[in-house]
């Protein structure tokens, strides 16, 4: 990743495990044993961005993610679900080969500003790292100031390009 306006790329792994040790976080890879923890994180960020969850629709996904290999992290602090972080590979001309985007990014109310976003984001970065990634990209809320902060000291640059979307399931519902 480019560095952003002459300020270094954030990847002292150090670091990133200090703050997990610090917060007892751990990251893992998720398997299908956590698809109901998982569902119920992602289900909750949903609903914090006013959509209605569906809970089998979200179970979906992640079983989709799971069958696909897509990275699927969660953090844990002791028993407790505290995050979770989906991201798919994409085939990129512009990169030049693989990219990651992250999908869904999601930390609970009780455990932001405590590490936990930037541990899953410091595992996807190693693994992405090792594996010959060449790029991440994400999609950020325009008023998710905290987000866009965490994001810009990791080296993410705010890009020109808008996302769309054409949802394909629309005239089902209609």
């Amino acid at each position: 990743m480019p560095a952003a306006a002459g300020r270094p790329v954030a990847r002292d792994r150090d670091a990133v495990q200090g703050v997990r040790d610090k917060a007892m976080i751990e990251v893992r890879q998720a398997d299908s044993r956590d698809t109901d923890l998982v569902a119920a994180l992602l289900a909750a960020q949903l609903s914090e961005h006013g959509l209605a969850p569906d809970l089998e629709q979200v179970r979906r996904g992640l079983e989709v993610a799971l069958q696909i290999g897509a990275p699927l992290l969660v953090a844990t602090e002791g028993s407790r679900g505290v995050g979770a972080c989906l991201v798919n590979r994409i085939a990129s001309v512009e990169h030049g080969g693989v990219v990651l985007f992250i999908e869904e990014l999601y930390v609970v109310p009780g455990a932001r500003r405590r590490g936990v976003a930037r541990a899953l984001l410091g595992r996807l970065l190693a693994e992405a790292d090792s594996s010959g990634v060449r790029a991440i990209e994400l999609e950020v809320d325009e008023g998710h100031k905290p987000a866009r902060s965490l994001y810009r000291s990791l080296g993410f640059e705010a890009n020109t390009r808008t996302p769309w979307v054409l949802d394909l399931r629309r005239s089902e519902r209609d």
